[in-house]
């Protein structure tokens, strides 16, 4: 899989460039290749997966929006709750669907937990969930609906 990385906002694309970003939107022209990305944060950090690959979890029962077919992708950064503090924290984690983007969920180290939901319409197909840390990062998971 090629994985090119908005050098912008840090966000993620698998195997082609949009034109534009889709969470900053800059030009197709700011991206990078960078295939190696989640390898590297591994190989970097190994003994820091317990507190950065998502757990995700899938409750095919939307408990906010119940008058619609909807998918709750409930997400946790690690098995471990990663710590959010001012020095170390998770920046954003990013959902996609079949490999396609669909939403991000931005954090503030002091504010709240690393745990974000995402309330899909299209309820199957394989969910993507990437997190990026400040320090140690990008860490990915994903689950078939």
């Amino acid at each position: 899989m090629k994985i090119y990385i908005c050098q912008v906002c840090g966000h993620l694309e698998f195997n082609a460039i949009p034109d534009k970003c889709p969470v900053c939107l800059s030009p197709k022209d700011k991206y990078a290749q960078k295939d190696s990305i989640f390898k590297e944060s591994r190989e970097k950090s190994p003994e820091a997966e317990v507190k950065h690959v998502p757990l995700i979890i899938v409750n095919k029962q939307c408990g906010l929006i119940p008058e619609t077919p909807c998918v709750d992708i409930l997400v946790r950064i690690g098995k471990t709750m990663h710590p959010m503090e001012e020095k170390h924290y998770i920046m954003f984690v990013d959902c996609y669907q079949n490999d396609k983007y669909i939403s991000r969920v931005m954090f503030t180290p002091l504010s709240v937990n690393p745990a974000g939901c995402f309330h899909l319409k299209n309820v199957s197909g394989k969910i993507t969930v990437v997190e990026n840390c400040n320090i140690h990062g990008y860490w990915m998971a994903d689950v078939a609906l």
